[in-house]
């Protein structure tokens, strides 16, 4: 079988072009983390060689992640003869090549809205570019396959190749038939089993032709009689059509003349007893209007009586009205007079002493109210700050500046404030740049220099103070130590403001500043600026900042942190001012007291005259109130008697329209009921006229009465008989006669040829016993091979393997259920089956690698390659050293993956390691694989 050399990957996953990756190793180990490309790589490989991935994904998975519409899998593989006859080349018979090297191809291709993949091979090494037109040299993937299959990847191999991440033990876990399958497939001569399923296929083939000429033998039979029962069937048909015939032609219309005529005597009778009830009636109709008109007296009379109440109340509710009007200004002196007493108890001693006091709180009252509104006004303008640096309502500005920005967008004038385009690249230097261009805020800068003069009229309008520009110039880029290299612009600004902020070096103290000399101007980091005119502080407070994303970020911070120290006063200010207007009411009060005794004394006579006045008012009051509560209930139940008696005469009069109503309706309808059955005699004799008399006659209609019923069971007879004849399955042809002749006759032929099958058949079981035999042989050898590989390879692990004897005999059932036994014995230990639970992790890897080992091994001691996935998973130390060493022992060429977090031991027996990583969040390809080999200890990265 041959090896891996080398492997090409082209928009493979997150791969973009790794070109050459070298495989020309026994043991290749894979490392990377977890997620970092191992398992894909792996799949990259079995995806090339036709095979299913690991972890249920598919080719279609890895092709869409790299966005691309076209992947390239590309592999040189060895090709060199096993020994020294060149036609044991693996590629000789599957495509003729005699090159040392093949190169395979896997070329995968968006087709509309799904993937599709093919497969090319070529003589030698041969480029992706250099394929040219490949024509009808494209495989298939089961064409692709048989070829790899005549190269020595059978599909036993290929099953062994797509084991699962983790699954290496798998085969350790076979059943020993399984086990003898899959060595059967990978060792067994492909002749002597094609001859043992060709003989079984056409013992079979003989064994279903008997079977079908038997089953036709027996469905002639069963035709025959099939064919008996249609001709019942056919004269079955025949009697239910006749009665269905009669039914329809004489029974019915004899019964529908019949019930008609029973029909029209029932309503004769009916006429006749209906008009008894109109006579009642009508006596009925007198009685109802007598009671009519003694509920309509009831009724008037209640109405009456709740009339001669209504009136006695609203005559007494405006007598009420007149007295308690006259009241009211009574209640109001007397009122005046107790509180004129209250205030006259509670007057002090010392009048001036108290106005005195009285004055002095009303004015630190209307100082701490000032002092409170100029506080909430300064946290209602904080707070419209905060909502304008959050984008919730338009940013501040002074009043000044808002008027001439508002007149230049009236006259269509483009422009921008300086504010508006500086943002700080460095939050250290903000303090600085907001000391040094706090004075340039409101600058005006103009999008067009030809609207400076209409400019200049409005700011001399506005007596605007700030400068205008219309010459402006692009910001270069500054990287050095000047105030110009931490401010960028949004737009054009100003010359000299560019000239100005790159005269200013920045310093990271005062002390640093003064050593460059009295001809430098230099700024510090907290805004202390030097000029030729000398030094100055320029701080301004963070919540003053108007300057960049940040400058507003720093001011709405500092705005906010300051906001509670400005409340707690406004609160404690609140109180204050409260406590001052409960003492200024207090000696408000006292001051009224000395009024209130006067104005007693001067209207004493006033107050008595009230109070004589007021005592007769209030008793006719209480009188008329009282009558007025009688009233209530009074009206109350004249209302309920006047609607009990209105619904009662309401009822009455309903019931004796609906009686005369009624009564009308009888009459009516019994004139139109008699004048109805008149014609229906009429059209009766008329209809009827056409059926025979000897169908007319009493007994003849009573007898099919009798007997049916009447014409409704005849239509469910006649419905059911057509329900019947409707089914598909009546026989209508009377040939069936004939064709059951000509079937029984067939019958005797069909006999004759079954015999001679059965005869065939003998035969062929006779010859299938003889291929069977060949087989058994061949599978005693294969068995013999196989125990004496995977014996020599327990002896190179240091492990007594032992395949158990398998019972063949010459029955297909027998070795159907024959099974290979291995066992194994460890370190002088007991011996342990394949899968029985006694072997740790280790020993289960070491036998799974045996039996998988043991199937690459060839005659000619040549190997295979083979992928393991994390085969030294769970092992310890020592188990991971063994594992290496046995590895390193055998013939065949391994593909394994660790993790990174695997002891380093892992690394020992790999001639070759590639290095796989993770895809990083901001690059569209992932990295590189790096190699690793032991001959150099350097490391390269493939192209």
């Amino acid at each position: 079988m041959f090896h891996i050399k080398s492997l090409e990957l082209v928009h493979w996953d997150y791969w973009q072009r790794i070109k050459n990756i070298p495989l020309d190793a026994k043991i290749i180990t894979i490392a990377g983390q977890n997620g970092s490309g191992k398992t894909t790589l792996l799949d990259a490989l079995r995806t090339l060689f036709g095979l299913d991935c690991s972890m249920g994904r598919t080719y279609k998975h890895y092709a869409r992640h790299s966005g691309q519409q076209t992947a390239w899998l590309r592999a040189v593989v060895d090709n060199r003869a096993v020994g020294r006859q060149l036609s044991n080349r693996p590629f000789r018979s599957s495509g003729f090549f005699s090159d040392d090297e093949v190169t395979l191809f896997c070329q995968i291709q968006k087709n509309g809205g799904d993937w599709k993949r093919q497969y090319l091979m070529r003589p030698g090494n041969v480029q992706i570019e250099d394929i040219g037109e490949a024509g009808n040299d494209w495989l298939g993937v089961e064409n692709y396959r048989k070829r790899l299959a005549s190269a020595g990847l059978s599909p036993a191999m290929a099953k062994v190749l797509a084991l699962e991440q983790g699954e290496t033990d798998k085969l350790c876990e076979y059943a020993p038939r399984q086990l003898l399958d899959l060595v059967f497939q990978v060792f067994g001569d492909k002749e002597v089993l094609d001859a043992y399923d060709e003989a079984k296929r056409h013992q079979r083939d003989t064994e279903t032709e008997l079977k079908r000429f038997e089953a036709e033998l027996e469905s002639s039979r069963t035709n025959l009689e099939g064919l008996r029962l249609r001709v019942a069937n056919y004269h079955q048909w025949e009697s239910l059509n006749k009665e269905r015939r009669n039914l329809q032609e004489e029974v019915l219309p004899t019964l529908e003349y019949h019930e008609a005529r029973e029909k029209h005597g029932a309503v004769s009778r009916q006429l006749r007893d209906a008009r008894k009830p109109l006579m009642q009636a009508d006596q009925q109709l007198s009685d109802k209007r007598n009671a009519l008109a003694a509920q309509a007296k009831a009724l008037s009379d209640a109405q009456q009586t709740e009339t001669v109440l209504e009136q006695e109340s609203t005559a007494l509710q405006s007598r009420l009205n007149l007295i308690n009007g006259k009241l009211k200004p009574l209640d109001s002196l007397l009122e005046q007079k107790a509180r004129l007493q209250k205030l006259a108890t509670e007057a002090g001693a010392d009048l001036a002493e108290v106005a005195q006091q009285l004055q002095e709180k009303e004015i630190e009252l209307a100082r701490q109210r000032m002092a409170r509104d100029a506080i909430a006004s300064k946290i209602a303008g904080e707070q419209a700050t905060i909502a304008a640096l959050q984008g919730k309502t338009a940013m501040p500005e002074p009043e000044v500046q808002r008027a001439m920005r508002r007149a230049l967008n009236d006259a269509g004038i483009g422009h921008a404030m300086l504010s508006d385009i500086v943002e700080v690249t460095d939050a250290r230097w903000q303090g600085a740049i907001e000391g040094v261009l706090g004075g340039y805020a409101s600058v005006v800068l103009l999008d067009k220099s030809s609207d400076a003069a209409a400019a200049y009229r409005l700011a001399e309008k506005e007596r605007y103070r700030h400068f205008i520009v219309p010459d402006l110039v692009h910001v270069p880029s500054v990287k050095d130590d000047s105030l110009m290299s931490v401010v960028k612009f949004s737009a054009k600004v100003p010359a000299w403001l560019v000239e100005q902020l790159t005269r200013i070096t920045r310093v990271d103290s005062v002390d640093a500043g003064a050593k460059l000399g009295s001809h430098e101007e230099w700024i510090t980091p907290d805004a202390y600026h030097r000029e030729r005119r000398g030094g100055r502080s320029l701080f301004v407070e963070a919540s003053r900042y108007r300057f960049g994303s940040a400058g507003r970020t720093q001011r709405m911070e500092a705005i906010q942190k300051g906001l509670p120290a400005l409340e707690a006063q406004e609160d404690a200010l609140t109180l204050v001012v409260s406590k001052l207007a409960s003492e200024i009411s207090a000696l408000k009060t006292r001051l009224a007291g000395v009024d209130a005794a006067k104005e007693l004394a001067a209207r004493q006579e006033e107050f008595d005259e009230a109070a004589r006045n007021a005592g007769p008012l209030r008793e006719e009051r209480t009188e008329v109130g009282s009558r007025l509560g009688e009233l209530q209930t009074l009206i109350k139940n004249a209302v309920v008697t006047r609607t009990r008696a209105d619904t009662t005469w309401q009822n009455a009069r309903f019931a004796l329209s609906e009686a005369e109503a009624g009564l009308r309706l009888n009459n009516r309808r019994q004139l139109e009921q008699r004048s109805d059955h008149a014609r229906a005699l009429l059209a009766l004799r008329k209809s009827w006229r056409h059926l025979p008399k000897g169908w007319k006659r009493s007994a003849r209609r009573l007898a099919l009465a009798d007997e049916h019923q009447n014409t409704h069971q005849v239509h469910l007879r006649i419905h059911s008989l057509e329900t019947s004849l409707a089914r598909s399955d009546w026989e209508l042809d009377a040939t069936v006669i004939d064709q059951y002749q000509r079937l029984n006759d067939q019958l005797h032929g069909r006999q004759a040829e079954t015999e001679e099958r059965r005869y065939q058949n003998n035969r062929a079981i006779e010859a299938t016993g003889n291929a069977r035999g060949a087989y058994m042989e061949r599978l005693r050898y294969t068995i013999k091979t196989y125990a004496k590989n995977i014996k020599e390879l327990g002896e190179l692990a240091g492990i007594e393997v032992h395949a158990d004897p398998v019972r063949l005999e010459n029955d297909d059932m027998l070795l159907a259920q024959a099974g290979l036994h291995v066992r194994f014995k460890f370190d002088g230990k007991g011996i342990i089956g394949m899968n029985d639970g006694e072997a740790s992790g280790g020993q289960q890897v070491m036998k799974s690698l045996v039996l998988l080992i043991g199937l690459l091994k060839s005659e000619d001691g040549s190997g295979g390659f083979v992928f393991i996935d994390e085969p030294f998973a769970h092992l310890d130390i020592r188990n991971i050293q063994l594992v290496g060493e046995f590895l390193k022992n055998t013939d065949a060429q391994y593909l394994m993956t660790t993790p990174l977090t695997h002891n380093t031991d892992v690394y020992d027996p790999s001639e070759l390691t590639l290095i796989t990583s993770k895809k990083k969040k901001d690059t569209e390809w992932a990295q590189p694989i790096f190699v690793l080999q032991r001959r150099t200890s350097e490391a390269t990265q493939a192209a």
